[in-house]
């Protein structure tokens, strides 16, 4: 540890870290003002509020008080390179919540990688500066920091397991369902280790030598010795909550947390109010800091005794959303606040007078301030309706940046203040803190919250309009449900001008909820549990979603149609435009007749020469659930016809246009010029095509006339497969071929030219039908020997083969062996559009082996199947 660094003085090196406090308070301001737009915005908040304000707090004055309690002197570059690793981790995190899918996953992990880092290092230099020559006795606080630093990193390691699970519903079923079965478990146990352990324990471990200096008192021996000896209770209490958590033990973890209360109380708050007891107690940063410490206890104690009267765990994570925000809003970031007016003014120099002017500045307004600030907050908890809360919560947050800004101004000034003669004066002993006139406070404080309360009624009126005028208007009741990540059905029409009533049941496996634009909601809703949701009435159309983080990512979002108006055009109904069905629509029971395309295959025939005649078709088909559309094709189906042989075969392909445009064929397994065979024929003509192969491989043919990108989304494409001589037997032959759709507001036309330019697929599916290997699954028995060929027909996207559950050890990759045998293994057949080889495994065990793009966004689109083994 660096006893001096050359770094610049103090105050100047706290004016630049105010810099970084300033920006996320900036943020969490701007999260809070784009509450209507952030795709998770509680958690948003959540993470700005405890990793970018709290965090950087925590980072930045923990080194004022260890070089004070160790007499060493951290090295400001450290703690500058520290800062800052921990606000570009928090950025990424911030990239994760707005994204889903593997980036989500990928920004996630290394999001908490960073921000784990950071704490680790910030732990390892704590515990260097406290085994230094010198330490205080009030050095304890540093072993509340180091400890609420370590118990960080195991609290970030939950968050990354549970970004997996709200990121990607198909990675996380693959690779550990219990985690998607268990999310609110390991919520939870993510809020015992962060809030209680990280967060409270920093408070806590502060409160013992700081909260006696706001009172300008000392704490005695004893007082320190106890908070000594509370600290492995507390630590025990976060831990045992978190385990308990994290294994589904609601009352367990409840009596933990109701420990920790309790220790806290005792072990480190009586003693801390005992010296305020006659004490110099400053409204500007005192009233603040108590105020903020009951508030933290208080909701730390509700939170408890939810936890202990919970039924299950889904139960226990319903009811918790409001402590938490008053753990972080009345508690943290009011402390935060509140030792910042303390602090700030002390460092930022001046000598003695000009620090009493700061103070005074101050105090003049710190009675209003409090009163409007802690009323707000208690408002806001009152049930008065949505309306009351937000106008609460307005003024809540606009006291505390008040407050900030008035903070900030003063400590710019305070070095440069005139400081008047009378001021210069030195007394014989301590001088009285500046007076503040708190009845005045009161008063005009009361004024603003009955103000601020009367403006709530008046916007639940407003709010509630729909609803007195509702008695009269027509009522449309319809059923919502949960399957998966989507909710079905995934889109409702209601005449304009009707009541809509919602009756939401959760038949999924973990908690969700329904969020409608116009600020209607249920609540969280656990499994099995139902309710009903009145939506008002509905003048326009209106987007709905689950609003749990990653959940309206990945597909739970509801589009409320107006009939006979509405000219709103909302985020979701653009959605529809563009022609992007939810994961649930695209699963749903095929349309009755539906008959999956046969993706068995026989062996290639003893014949030389191989003669097929191609019809071109334009036909109407379905080719989603609920979605039929003009599909271009070769003899009527998609993907055409599989023709397979061997080398030194002949190939005698006779195309004939029946369709009513110009079309072509292009046989990748022929290596002739494209001149007279590949070229476009109008309909009514015809052409031959023949070609002798020449090397193996599974090759692609698809229609060559331009736009070439569009005829083969259009379903124009088909595979020829040409075996390698030493190719072995199996028992079981398999084809999948991925293709893509990409659906326009026009059914009658097709695929929409416009998505195919920007490669942006309604579908993706394995043989031409979404999930259609889900309905009707490929079979085996166990160990038999499984060959699956595999052609990406594109247009525009990669395939990343994979069979969960099994192990290729046979890989063969355009034209040769990638993996014949031996210990080696894979798990992926990587193929862009056009190319295309074969897999092998053995699977020794029954059950349903799930065939998936493990590019997993596509995957949720539709191309993905099971391979029942029984």
């Amino acid at each position: 540890m660096k006893k001096n660094d050359g770094g610049v003085p103090r105050a100047r090196w706290h004016r630049v870290t105010w810099l970084v406090t300033s920006f996320w308070v900036v943020a969490l301001v701007l999260a809070v003002a784009a509450q209507a737009v952030l795709p998770n915005p509680t958690w948003y908040l959540i993470h700005i509020a405890g990793l970018g304000v709290a965090g950087t707090s925590i980072l930045i004055w923990t080194w004022h008080f260890a070089d004070a309690l160790t007499r060493t002197k951290q090295s400001q570059f450290r703690q500058l390179i520290r800062i800052l690793t921990l606000s570009a981790g928090t950025i990424v995190l911030g990239v994760a919540l707005a994204t889903t899918g593997l980036p989500a996953i990928a920004c996630g992990a290394a999001g908490g990688g960073i921000v784990s880092g950071v704490l680790i290092w910030h732990s390892v230099d704590l515990r260097r500066a406290m085994s230094g020559s010198f330490v205080s006795p009030g050095a304890v606080t540093l072993r509340y920091h180091h400890a609420a630093s370590l118990v960080f990193v195991f609290g970030a390691l939950v968050g990354i397991i549970l970004t997996i699970d709200v990121s990607s519903y198909e990675l996380v079923l693959a690779w550990w369902p219990g985690l998607y079965l268990h999310h609110d478990a390991m919520a939870i146990a993510h809020v015992f280790l962060m809030v209680l352990g990280f967060l409270g324990l920093t408070i806590l471990g502060t409160l013992v030598t700081f909260g006696p200096t706001v009172a300008r008192a000392r704490m005695g021996t004893a007082a320190l010795g106890r908070s000594r000896r509370i600290l492995p209770l507390l630590v025990g209490g976060v831990v045992v909550g978190a385990a308990a958590s994290a294994v589904g033990s609601v009352q367990a973890a409840g009596m933990a947390a109701a420990v920790w209360v309790v220790a806290s109380i005792v072990g480190i708050l009586v003693p801390m109010f005992r010296t305020w007891s006659g004490s110099m107690i400053g409204v500007t940063d005192g009233w603040f800091i108590g105020a903020a410490i009951l508030w933290l206890e208080a909701a730390a104690s509700v939170w408890s005794i939810q936890l202990l009267f919970a039924s299950d765990i889904q139960a226990a994570r319903s009811a918790s959303g409001g402590v938490y925000a008053v753990m972080l809003a009345g508690g943290v970031l009011q402390l935060i606040l509140g030792s910042l007016m303390y602090l700030l003014p002390v460092v930022a120099g001046g000598g003695p007078a000009r620090l009493r002017a700061s103070i005074a500045a101050l105090e003049k307004s710190a009675g209003v301030r409090f009163f409007v600030l802690n009323g707000a907050v208690a408002l806001a908890l009152l049930p008065l309706g949505q309306g009351f809360r937000y106008a609460a919560l307005g003024v809540a947050g606009l006291t505390a940046v008040t407050s900030f800004v008035l903070l900030l101004a003063c400590v710019a000034r305070q070095r440069s203040r005139p400081i008047e003669p009378s001021e210069r004066a030195e007394g014989s002993g301590p001088r009285p803190l500046p007076r503040t006139n708190l009845r005045i406070g009161a008063v005009v404080a009361a004024t603003v919250l009955a103000v601020t309360s009367g403006i709530g009624l008046v916007l639940n009126g407003h709010m509630g309009a729909s609803e007195v005028s509702a008695s009269d208007r027509p009522i449309t009741r319809v059923s919502v449900s949960v399957d998966g990540m989507a909710f079905v059905p995934a889109s409702i029409d209601v005449p304009k001008g009707n009541r809509l009533i919602i009756d939401f049941e959760n038949t999924g496996d973990q908690r969700h909820d329904l969020v409608l634009a116009n600020g209607r909601e249920t609540g969280p809703v656990s499994t099995g549990e139902q309710t009903e949701l009145d939506a008002g009435v509905i003048e326009d159309n209106t987007d709905a979603w689950c609003s749990l983080v990653g959940h309206r990512q990945m597909g739970m979002t509801l589009d409320i149609r107006v009939i006979g108006g509405g000219d709103t055009a909302t985020g979701e109904q653009a959605r529809h435009e563009t022609m992007l069905p939810t994961m649930a629509e695209l699963a749903a029971e095929p349309g009755e007749g539906f008959e999956p395309w046969k993706p068995e295959l026989s062996q290639a025939s003893d014949d030389s020469v191989h003669r097929l005649d191609l019809l071109v078709e334009e036909t109407e088909k379905e080719v989603a659930p609920g979605r039929t559309q003009t599909v271009w094709t070769f003899n009527g189906q998609t993907p055409g016809p599989v023709l397979r042989g061997k080398i030194g075969d002949t190939f005698i392909i006779t195309l004939k246009n029946e369709g009513s445009m110009g079309h072509s064929i292009d046989f990748h397994a022929g290596d002739r010029s494209p001149d007279d065979v590949m070229r476009t024929i109008e309909p009514g003509e015809s052409l031959t095509y023949e070609f002798t192969a020449n090397r193996s491989g599974i090759w692609m043919y698809h229609c060559s006339t331009s736009p070439m990108s569009l005829h083969i989304a259009n379903g124009m494409f088909g595979a020829v497969i040409i075996d390698p001589p030493d190719l072995d037997r199996v028992d079981r032959e398999y084809i999948m071929i991925q293709g893509e759709q990409y659906w326009g507001s026009d059914p009658e036309a097709g695929n929409d030219p416009d998505a195919v330019n920007r490669a942006d697929p309604s579908v993706v599916t394995f043989n031409g039908y979404p999930f259609q290997y889900e309905h009707a699954p490929l079979s085996a028995q166990p160990d038999e020997r499984i060959r699956i060929w595999v052609l990406n027909a594109g247009p525009n996207l990669p395939l990343s083969f994979h069979v969960v559950g099994t192990q290729f050890d046979t890989v063969w990759n355009e034209g040769s062996y990638v993996l014949k045998g031996g210990s080696g293994g894979a798990q992926v057949l990587p193929l862009l559009p056009a190319e295309g080889g074969f897999v092998e495994f053995v699977p020794t065990a029954a059950g349903h082996y799930t065939i998936v793009n493990h590019m997993m966004s596509y995957a949720e689109r539709g191309a993905r199947g099971t391979l029942e083994v029984e």
